[in-house]
């Protein structure tokens, strides 16, 4: 792929989702917000509340519950996939398209119940990639959290993006903070082509006070060439499977 796409999504569904909205809509970024219809961790937002990010944005699966797909028996997994999608659907009125597996868990029998559910691909939380050959595997190339400089190069050496990995080393990425890893990984994918990714969530740049650090990110981003493809992960999905 050698044109340059950004996209991100947001999982979780936490009401601070309507803050992060508002942020990415002045900044004019796409994004998918993977939405459970309840989170037993933590505060999740009403229909309402769904529906208003819904009206701006891309709504994609994420359980009902938000469990861990690998820890419960297929036919809970199962319901939780198709029950979250159908409620999800209810609210906002429209297909949902994309799925996101909760705490990036999943195996081949929970891929073949997402794509019997009806999704057309899935997000994973693998890191440092900027292209994927299974739509139910897709990756992401930023988390909006700091990682331990260890994690970083597991993941680019997951993700055989060698390219990537010799910038990454170069520049002495892997052990700055998230933020200069975005920006610089961002550049990088602007000339070179491929997919930038960014995910996180917004309960948890929260609790990191990162606010400041995500908008700088965002303000990067707003400031690209228009020319720039910008897009969703449902539409990036289809483009995968060329839908589009």
């Amino acid at each position: 792929m050698d044109e340059a796409i950004i996209t991100t999504s947001w999982d979780d569904g936490h009401p601070l989702d309507l803050k992060l909205a508002g942020l990415l809509k002045r900044s004019n970024i796409p994004a998918t917000f993977y939405i459970p219809i309840d989170n037993m961790e933590r505060e999740c937002m009403n229909p309402q509340q769904i529906k208003e990010i819904a009206q701006s944005f891309d709504v994609g699966g994420h359980t009902y519950h938000h469990v861990n797909l690998t820890k419960v028996s297929l036919e809970e997994a199962e319901k939780e996939i198709m029950e979250g999608k159908k409620r999800l659907e209810e609210i906002i009125g429209r297909e949902v398209l994309s799925f996101c597996y909760p705490y990036g868990s999943f195996n081949d029998k929970i891929i073949d119940i997402v794509k019997e559910a009806g999704f057309i691909g899935a997000r994973t939380v693998k890191l440092l990639t900027r292209s994927t050959k299974d739509p139910f595997k897709i990756g992401t190339t930023i988390y909006a959290r700091d990682l331990w400089f260890a994690s970083h190069i597991k993941h680019s050496l997951d993700s055989q993006d060698f390219v990537l990995f010799r910038f990454m080393l170069r520049n002495k990425l892997f052990f700055k903070d998230w933020d200069q890893i975005a920006t610089e990984t961002l550049n990088f994918v602007i000339k070179n082509g491929g997919v930038w990714h960014l995910w996180g969530h917004s309960w948890e740049i929260d609790d990191n006070n990162d606010w400041g650090r995500l908008e700088e990110v965002l303000r990067q981003i707003s400031g690209l060439s228009g020319e720039t493809m910008r897009m969703n992960n449902s539409q990036l999905i289809k483009i995968y499977t060329n839908t589009r």
